[in-house]
């Protein structure tokens, strides 16, 4: 009797360490996962912060009313495309000294 008593205590000590053994792989694997998911946010709220200004400027300039800047120069378009490659590389010049990508 004494022998199976030490043998059942042997194995639910061997299960309660792989309990323990499994809990911590869980954390590992959610703590991966996690950090996975906070670099996916990040990258979205980075391309989130570039493209409303160019979108803004776009709309503004695509009312169909008279009188927008540029209305009858041939060059205006190439200009105001010249203008938004500008602020997307200004954007990103910003967040480069900012540390954000």
């Amino acid at each position: 009797m004494g022998e199976l008593s030490e043998k059942y205590v042997r194995y639910l000590d061997e299960i309660d360490s792989a309990r323990e053994r499994a809990a911590i792989t869980h954390e590992e694997i959610n703590s991966i996962y996690n950090e996975q998911l906070n670099r996916t946010m990040f990258l979205l709220s980075i391309v989130a912060t570039i493209f409303p200004p160019l979108g803004f400027i776009t709309d503004l300039l695509g009312i169909n009313v008279g009188g927008i800047p540029g209305e009858g120069n041939p060059v205006a378009f190439l200009t105001v495309c010249v203008f938004l490659v500008i602020l997307i590389i200004g954007e990103i010049l910003i967040f480069k000294f900012k540390r954000w990508i």
